[in-house]
């Protein structure tokens, strides 16, 4: 690469990245949203499981076949012995709800299959369990509501948002699944309405939505664009 060319890439890399600095939320590859606030990267689908079970109705069984069991803090909920829960199909509905269980299988089935390129599916993260209620952004889902999205407290987010809601599909109005067990009482785990921005914790056993996210940024923004061979 001569010199002109490479200043040339890292003047564009160093735009992109100012660009992100402000932008926040920015489509980065087929079915992906990369959150520069959180550096994490969210599924574009915020219903993905029924879509995926709406093109293909074995998708439970291969869940189950690839993760039969969930392993958890012990509570009185475990079915096969302390710290371990065994699958079923009664923990996965197929509008796209699911208990915290299934939610769990289903993302490490993600990353068992290495979908759309990535092994690192997570279910969002609760970063510190010191707020509930409204206007909490110390997790990823209470974070994407109210910053990347623009929510407000108390009203939908299918109602009231900016116009980055536009690079998702299917955010159900109802509630989200995270991946943080509630400390206080391990049979619980913490989630997030976006029908009106609260945060909470409930049992496990209970029907909710998951949205499958990333940790990190996928690259691909910066290196497929800029980079070329020397």
């Amino acid at each position: 690469m001569s010199h002109k060319t490479k200043s040339a890439a890292l003047l564009a890399v160093g735009l992109l990245g100012a660009n992100l600095a402000q932008a926040s939320l920015i489509a980065d590859g087929p079915g992906l949203v990369y959150d520069n606030v959180a550096n994490v990267t969210w599924s574009s689908n915020g219903n993905l499981f029924g879509s995926m079970y709406a093109t293909d109705h074995n998708l439970i069984s291969q869940i189950i076949a690839a993760v039969p069991t969930v392993h958890d803090t012990p509570n009185g909920l475990d079915n096969a012995g302390a710290g371990n829960y065994n699958l079923s199909t009664a923990d996965f509905n197929s509008s796209g709800t699911m208990d915290w269980w299934g939610a769990m299988a289903w993302v490490k089935y993600l990353y068992s299959t290495n979908y759309l390129g990535h092994s690192t599916w997570m279910l969002p993260t609760t970063y510190n369990q010191n707020c509930s209620g409204y206007n909490c952004t110390n997790s990823m889902l209470g974070e994407l509501f109210y910053t990347g999205l623009g929510g407000t407290a108390g009203q939908s987010i299918t109602t009231t948002h900016n116009s980055n809601y536009g690079l998702f599909t299917n955010i159900q109005n109802y509630v989200y699944w995270s991946g943080t067990e509630y400390t206080a009482n391990p049979n619980g785990a913490w989630l997030f309405y976006p029908n009106g921005g609260g945060q909470f914790a409930n049992y496990k056993f209970l029907n909710y939505y998951s949205w499958a996210v990333l940790p990190h940024q996928r690259l691909a923004i910066i290196q497929d664009r800029f980079l070329e061979p020397p």
